[in-house]
């Protein structure tokens, strides 16, 4: 840390320089006029030549802004650097930020081929970070000695120093590896997916195993370039060995499970099903199948619900929506009394459902006689619909409409009746 501190003081006194705070002044002043042009001229709202010719315009139009303030920026550079001489650092700052420039467009390019959620995620966990890095050193290596910052000893764990750079490659070589491989695996995976037709279950395992192959062998790299003691590692591949057969047992076996249920394919996102500990009237949507759970939607109090993978080997699984459709058999039950003949309830039950507008007209509603119970015959009505997450509401809607027929139709809904039978003056018999 003592060698450190001899760095830091030249870094500030660097900073200092009349030479580098009348570049940033003069950076500063040309920020200041782009920021009242930018405000007169409206590039990003005004109507472009040829824009409605050529999409791509409107795709670039929001980065107009961005490119007038690049021009703004180094034209003052290159006039600084004609009048003094001394424009290092306001070239690096500028032409810094045209790089920045053309990762927007890049990002912008992404996003017609690659999925939003891991452009997203890559453009504000990966990119970003890198960029904000990258600059701050580049800054500093224009004004101090970057090599000597760098290899300043910070550090001393067991017989390992470790440098200012060091600590750098672990702390955000590190941050990288665990946020930054979904792009490149992405990648990888459509690329083997056109050489071995892989199917979209077999698409979506591949692409998780390249990420944890990716992750594994960056840490690898890290470790080996930093100088890691292998004893130090033996030691934490051994703990880890420990907390696999205890502790982690459980995080191990939902990875190998969530792993085999993406080959597999019987559980894919858009799926709705349903788990043995459920009720039929609560299916819940698959939104996405993770490494260590899935998460779930439950539509009748809008939650998401997170369940471990190894859940759907150990568990019986029920599947409203398999390879074939999406289709839904609902049921309704209500019992009519004895007096009336049960084709013309049967009939009712079935014109009723029909009416329906969320019941499917093919197949068409079919309506059962089910069983003599005590008080009433028991009917069923059994209707189809095309998306199992509406069942619930869709059963109170066939509800309400048979209870409504049968009042016009004076279909009686009995009550449970009790029949007292007397024999004799002293005995009573119950019968139910």
């Amino acid at each position: 840390m003592n060698s450190l501190t001899p760095v830091l003081a030249d870094f500030i006194s660097d900073l200092l320089r009349p030479s580098v705070l009348l570049q940033l002044f003069a950076l500063a002043f040309g920020l200041i006029i782009w920021f009242f042009l930018q405000i007169s001229l409206h590039l990003e709202t005004r109507r472009w030549p040829f824009e409605h010719r050529f999409n791509y315009i409107a795709l670039f139009k929001p980065l107009a802004n961005e490119v007038l303030l690049l021009v703004i920026l180094r034209i003052f550079a290159l006039a600084l650097h004609n009048i003094t001489g001394v424009a290092g650092l306001a070239l690096f700052i500028s032409g810094f930020y045209g790089f920045c420039v053309f990762t927007r467009v890049f990002i912008i390019l992404l996003r017609l081929r690659v999925p939003i959620s891991i452009v997203k995620s890559f453009d504000v966990s990966v990119l970003r970070p890198f960029l904000v890095v990258f600059g701050f050193l580049g800054f500093i290596a224009q004004i101090a000695d970057l090599p000597s910052l760098l290899d300043a000893p910070v550090l001393m764990l067991s017989s390992n120093d470790f440098s200012f750079n060091d600590l750098l490659l672990l702390v955000f070589g590190s941050y990288f590896l665990a946020t930054g491989t979904a792009l490149p695996a992405w990648c990888l995976t459509w690329f083997f997916s056109g050489i071995f037709q892989l199917s979209k279950p077999a698409h979506r395992a591949a692409e998780l195993i390249i990420r944890y192959l990716i992750t594994g062998i960056g840490f690898v790299l890290i470790f080996m370039i930093v100088g890691v003691n292998y004893t130090f590692l033996a030691a934490i591949g051994g703990g880890l060995s420990v907390g696999l057969g205890f502790g982690l047992k459980e995080i191990f076996s939902n990875f190998i499970s969530g792993i085999w249920l993406l080959i597999e394919g019987a559980v894919r996102p858009g799926d709705v099903l349903l788990l043995e500990n459920g009720n039929g009237e609560d299916p819940c949507e698959v939104l996405e199948l993770g490494m260590r759970a899935t998460t779930l939607w439950r539509d009748r109090d809008n939650v998401e619900l997170v369940v471990p993978n190894q859940l759907f080997f150990t568990q019986q699984m029920v599947t409203y929506s398999g390879l074939k459709d999406r289709y839904r058999r609902g049921q309704v039950l209500i019992g009519a009394a004895y007096r009336h003949p049960p084709e013309k309830v049967i009939a009712i039950l079935e014109a009723v459902a029909a009416t329906v507008p969320r019941v499917l007209a093919k197949p068409a509603p079919k309506g059962l006689l089910l069983r003599y119970d005590d008080s009433a015959i028991t009917y069923a009505i059994r209707y189809w619909i095309e998306d199992p997450m509406n069942g619930i509401s869709v059963a109170s809607e066939v509800g309400i409409a048979v209870w409504n027929a049968f009042s016009r139709e004076g279909i009686e809904i009995p009550y449970p009746q009790r029949v007292l039978h007397m024999d004799g003056a002293s005995n009573a018999r119950t019968q139910i």
